[in-house]
């Protein structure tokens, strides 16, 4: 348009110059300048369509597909003097208007992490939609880069997943405790479920569960094992022998099981014991400085005193047949005034019952606690005691103790079907009722028959009860203890 303009100026000039022929006095003639205005002004038609702009330095084209409105003013004055020269002016205006990007038009665009959600400036994003961060998503959870509840795990105090209570069962965390739910025996560590809860252990429960070292046996709590089942030691297994499994009683064992009437010999199986069986025979024979004691072949003979010698705690049905048989094993009589019995029951670590004894019991001689109708030999002493108050044992250890109020001294002790380390005894204090070394698993009285537990050889106190203490098949209250 600038163009176009000059030419139209220059043309009149030049028509002015051709058709004077004097000069003109501006005085006389009127004005001698000559003025045209050509203002135009063209607007280009609005589009939709891209535009491309080339950048003149680097030469880079950019597309734009947004709405671009172009307005272009020019204003041309040309003024002409007596000289003939002439001045033009051109302004020219270009704008450009782009939509803005907004969290509303339908387009992942900006930094948004899905459609119109995400990012800084617009909403969180729902569960599925794609996310960056926790921020991005409306419940605050981004996994693999995409809006969801976190993965279950085993430490998120919630029952999720495959679990059956909080953070246990199922197939990926730990088995549950005692009462939680679960849907089936490998959710427990019992591993019994019953009625949706885990049980807790029992020694009749047919599971491996508890302290038991195979299948409802072993352990602290429950029977020992018979052979070819788990051990941990001696004392889990019926032989009283444990290698990895419990053995099968054998002549070689080092170890009194079976049918044996001493380690590793008698009965139907072994050979027949040597001479050494003769520290159980109720004599004082061979080397012997003692009955049953002394010399090279048996055991060092016992400080003398009032032992416990012989018990039968447990009998078929009612347990009218039981008795505690006790033995002075000095040369001199002892006063029992100020003595006593004193029953433990291991279930609650409680006394039971105390019985308080009297009158002198002579060297030798033998007393026993017993029912009424109790029969005992002529020449033993006998205190009436009611029937079942001996504790039974079985599950729980239970025990037996024989104190001297006076002393307030702890005279001799047993600990049976387990181990009491630990009893507080009025005017005693607390005491251990196991001597040396605990009885093994397998020397227990026999509630299926005639029985009883017994020092082997009579009177024998070692303080080892384990050395000491035998069962045998042949009670014999009031007289000397036979194997």
């Amino acid at each position: 348009m600038p163009t176009l303009v000059n030419r139209l100026a220059l043309s009149l000039l030049a028509v002015s110059a051709c058709g004077s022929e004097s000069p003109v006095d501006p005085q006389t003639d009127g004005p001698a300048i000559t003025t045209a205005d050509l203002p135009q002004t063209t607007t280009a038609p609005t589009t939709d369509e891209p535009t491309t702009t080339t950048d003149p330095t680097t030469g880079t084209a950019t597309t734009d597909a947004l709405t671009t409105s172009t307005t272009t003013t020019t204003t041309g004055d040309e003024t002409t003097g007596s000289t003939g020269e002439s001045t033009t002016t051109t302004d020219e205006t270009t704008t450009t208007t782009g939509a803005v990007e907004s969290c509303q038009d339908g387009e992942k665009n900006g930094d948004e992490t899905d459609t119109d959600c995400g990012g800084a400036s617009c909403p969180a994003c729902a569960d599925g939609s794609a996310c960056v961060n926790d921020s991005d998503c409306q419940g605050m959870s981004c996994v693999d880069n995409t809006c969801g509840p976190p993965a279950p795990t085993c430490d998120d105090a919630v029952v999720n997943g495959d679990e059956t209570d909080i953070d246990c069962g199922g197939p990926d965390c730990d088995p549950c405790d005692d009462d939680q739910a679960c849907q089936g025996p490998a959710d427990c560590q019992s591993q019994v479920c019953s009625d949706d809860l885990c049980q807790a252990p029992t020694c009749s429960d047919d599971a491996h569960n508890g302290g038991e070292t195979d299948v409802d046996c072993g352990g602290p709590e429950c029977d020992p094992c018979a052979a070819g089942l788990g051990c941990d030691g001696p004392q889990d297994c019926e032989s009283g022998v444990c290698d990895g499994v419990c053995a099968v009683p054998n002549c070689n064992d080092d170890t009194m099981n079976g049918d044996e009437t001493d380690v590793d010999c008698g009965g139907d199986t072994c050979d027949p014991c040597e001479d050494a069986v003769s520290c159980q025979d109720g004599l004082q024979n061979g080397q012997e400085t003692g009955v049953d004691c002394g010399g090279p072949a048996c055991p060092a003979c016992p400080t003398p005193g009032l032992v416990i010698n012989e018990v039968d705690y447990d009998q078929p049905g009612n347990d009218n047949a039981e008795f505690i048989e006790i033995l002075n094993t000095t040369g001199a009589p002892i006063d029992l005034t100020n003595h006593a019995v004193v029953l433990v029951n291991g279930a609650n670590n409680t006394i039971a019952a105390t019985i308080n004894l009297n009158g002198m019991i002579a060297a030798g001689q033998y007393l026993v606690l017993a029912n009424a109708n109790f029969a005992v030999p002529p020449g033993t002493l006998k205190v009436n005691i009611s029937n079942g108050i001996v504790q039974n044992g079985g599950s729980d250890p239970d025990g037996i103790a024989l104190v001297n109020k006076s002393s307030q001294k702890l005279i001799d002790a047993l600990s049976y079907d387990g181990s009491i380390t630990a009893i507080n005894i009025p005017g005693v204090g607390v005491v251990s009722l196991v001597e040396g070394l605990a009885l093994p698993a397998n020397v227990i009285d026999n509630p299926a028959g005639a029985g009883s537990l017994a020092r082997l050889p009579n009177g024998q106190d070692s303080n080892n009860a384990a050395a000491d203490w035998k069962f045998t098949g042949t009670p014999t209250p009031g007289a000397a203890n036979v194997p």
